[in-house]
């Protein structure tokens, strides 16, 4: 379908749906995918978000390298029941084509498929660096973008200029909601938080998979940030990799803070989606806290960031002192 279309398509999608279907809309949608398959992959996510979290959803598909320039569009509606099954609501979808040239024009297309005067949420799930010029179109409207350091390498410095605005998230961030929590829970007792002070070193362990390095270096410099300790004390972090044959052996494997006073340790739990905390110290008897991880699927990773108004600036605290570590 010609660009010019679209709105025209979507009116006769609504007028064919009758008067017993509610459209909703709460926000703009647009992610953005280099390939065919991960095209196909935002699309079975949008589906998936927009029960909860209804929107009109835009999935580009960005190929400049592509031998010919194309720019189409397609529309689609995703429905759900409500209210005991007695409603059906929908929202929008429009997948954008954009290959060659005509890649050039693709920014200036979705603004005007925007819905007007609802805020806009950009998602990137890939690397942004290699389209700057569509991604700097995208994200000068954009009220919030979404992105996944997994996918860029651990380009620090990227991050820490996008994080001034507009409202930044990193997935990969997102990923390590868990260990934060399982760590600062730790010092809730009276006993425990006197050990702060004098914690000096913390050892991370991290495995395999997409971006598991990044996020224990995220991870290193949101407990520097939080223990007040310089980018430059170097020695007081050591980061290594450990490579196992179980299928959980990704992404964080463990961690342990420790100083003069006692050691807290964070343990994945190989075989189970848990991690353990232990507090060891002779001034404290603390039996072991585990939790489970939340599914790490891409749908609720991004329903956690939907969630969240606002910037992060734990996130972006980090993200500076990783820039300035030498």
């Amino acid at each position: 379908m010609k660009l010019a279309e679209t709105e025209r398509e979507l009116r006769k999608l609504w007028e064919a749906a009758g008067p017993h279907v509610t459209r909703a809309s709460l926000f703009n949608l647009v992610g953005v995918a280099a390939s065919p398959s991960e095209r196909d992959r935002l699309t079975d996510v949008v589906g998936e978000i927009t029960v909860h979290y209804p929107c009109r959803a835009l999935v580009v598909l960005a190929q400049p390298s592509a031998p010919t320039a194309e720019l189409s569009a397609a529309v689609d509606a995703r429905c759900h029941w409500a209210g005991g099954g007695r409603k059906q609501v929908c929202c929008e979808q429009i997948v954008l084509t954009a290959s060659g040239a005509a890649v050039a024009q693709a920014g200036s297309a979705v603004v005007l498929l925007l819905e007007a005067e609802l805020p806009v949420v950009l998602w990137w799930p890939g690397n942004f660096l290699a389209q700057t010029n569509l991604f700097t179109r995208l994200s000068g409207v954009a009220d919030k973008v979404i992105c996944d350091s997994s996918a860029l390498d651990a380009n620090w410095p990227a991050l820490n200029a996008l994080a001034r605005t507009p409202a930044l998230a990193d997935l990969n961030w997102t990923r390590l909601s868990l260990w934060r929590k399982l760590l600062s829970d730790c010092f809730d007792d009276p006993l425990a938080g006197a050990m702060l002070g004098q914690m000096a070193h913390l050892e991370i362990v991290y495995g395999g998979g997409p971006g598991a390095a990044a996020r224990a270096q995220l991870f290193g410099a949101w407990g520097g940030t939080q223990l007040g300790w310089s980018a430059n004390d170097t020695d007081r972090m050591t980061l290594s990799c450990r490579e196992d044959n179980d299928a959980l052996a990704l992404g964080m494997i463990r961690a342990e803070l420790s100083g003069s006073s006692g050691r807290v340790v964070l343990q994945k739990n190989f075989g189970e989606w848990t991690a353990t905390a232990q507090v060891e110290t002779p001034a404290l008897c603390g039996l072991p806290r585990k939790q489970a991880f939340a599914p790490p699927t891409e749908p609720a990773l991004l329903s956690a960031e939907l969630d969240h108004t606002g910037r992060h600036p734990v996130y972006e605290r980090a993200l500076a002192w990783l820039v300035s570590c030498p």
